[in-house]
């Protein structure tokens, strides 16, 4: 069973067998966002506490959500809580039962924002601290994060690494061309992940044609500053889709991209979901020269990575990949080889099952 509180517009995806309960709707998220209370823009002091204030009431609205609809399910063996935000809820269920109490935690959550609010952030990190050290298990994305939510959580044992990957899936990548190359940024915008770094890279970059499918982004804003800047014959703007055909979706491609900058520690640190799709899809990655990535990257040779922060520098490694067709071959071929003996969902199942003590 599950337990969601979607955001607007949002609907639970179907799992077979598992019956997911909704909880109510965010309906303030969005309009805070759009005012800038949301974390997507530097904001003044005042309202970045108001933010955090705001915050901390819809952690106890969910919370509460969360408990009466869990109390209404009846009893568990195992409760699962992902991220901070069900956390407290997870907690309060698991004890009820006398369940075990898997914490996941996707993100440093008291840095994965500059300004981060600081009443919240006080807050939400003792209260983080003080229930993931009653946890029976603690999970997150990566090894490196693991290592710094057991020094910042004070926790006994380092967290389970559990990668975000994707589903193995059988696919033909895409054949080498004699055109331009083909690269594509799927994923989120963010203030960490600024959308104008992908233009400037392509204004830098010759012999490449560049999508971007987004979502939490204005299209249609995007698409006109893709026209004013010229680019309308190098950059496509094109549509989300579903969460379940993301990997299907990037198999016309030959490179996708990442475009964190290090503004904050979990930034250093980010290991993205789409890093493991391109890979699954057969892409070379392109990535910011972080700490998180650089090991997996240039470690492995699927691909490049240049200096965060200068979307110039993005653009001449994809110049590079376009001049070396046999090392992009190269690189593809083996991206692909890993997604499918270590990097899917597949061979992540033993952490996760020890973790919930099956």
């Amino acid at each position: 069973m599950g337990l969601c509180r979607p955001a607007p517009g949002e609907q639970p995806l179907e799992l077979p067998g598992v019956e997911v309960i909704r909880v109510g709707e965010e309906r303030v998220g969005g309009a805070l966002r759009r005012a800038g209370l949301g974390g997507m823009r530097r904001v003044s002091p005042v309202e970045r506490e108001l933010r955090g204030l705001y915050r901390l009431g819809r952690l106890g609205r969910t919370t509460a959500a969360f408990v009466r609809a869990g109390r209404r399910a009846g009893r568990f063996d195992i409760v699962h809580a992902n991220d901070l935000g069900t956390l407290p809820a997870g907690y309060l269920l698991a004890r009820r039962s006398s369940a075990r109490l898997v914490y996941d935690a996707h993100e440093l959550y008291g840095d994965s924002e500059p300004d981060y609010p600081f009443t919240y952030g006080r807050a939400a990190g003792a209260l983080e601290r003080a229930l993931a050290r009653r946890a029976d298990a603690v999970v997150t994305v990566s090894e490196p994060i693991a290592e710094e939510l057991r020094t910042r959580l004070s926790l006994r044992e380092r967290p389970a690494a559990v990668l975000n990957c994707p589903d193995r899936v059988e696919l033909e990548p895409s054949p080498p061309a004699d055109g331009p190359l083909r690269a594509v940024y799927q994923g989120a915008m963010g203030v960490s992940r600024p959308l104008e770094d992908l233009l400037v890279a392509a204004e830098a970059a010759g012999g490449v044609e560049l999508t971007i499918r987004v979502t939490n982004a204005d299209l249609d804003a995007l698409r006109a500053e893709v026209s004013r800047r010229g680019l309308g014959g190098r950059v496509r703007v094109a549509d989300p889709v579903e969460p379940t055909a993301l990997v299907q979706a990037l198999v016309e491609f030959e490179v996708g991209l990442v475009i964190n900058r290090p503004l904050t520690r979990n930034d250093e640190l980010v290991f993205p979901n789409k890093l493991f799709e391109y890979l699954m899809a057969g892409l070379a990655v392109v990535v910011p020269r972080l700490e998180g990535l650089v090991p997996l990257v240039e470690g492995e040779r699927i691909g490049l990575a240049y200096e965060p922060g200068r979307p110039e520098a993005l653009g001449a490694a994809l110049a590079e990949l376009a001049r070396d067709r046999p090392r992009l071959a190269e690189m593809r071929a083996r991206a692909r080889a890993l997604a499918l003996e270590r990097f899917n969902a597949e061979a992540q199942r033993e952490p996760l099952a020890r973790a919930l003590g099956l």
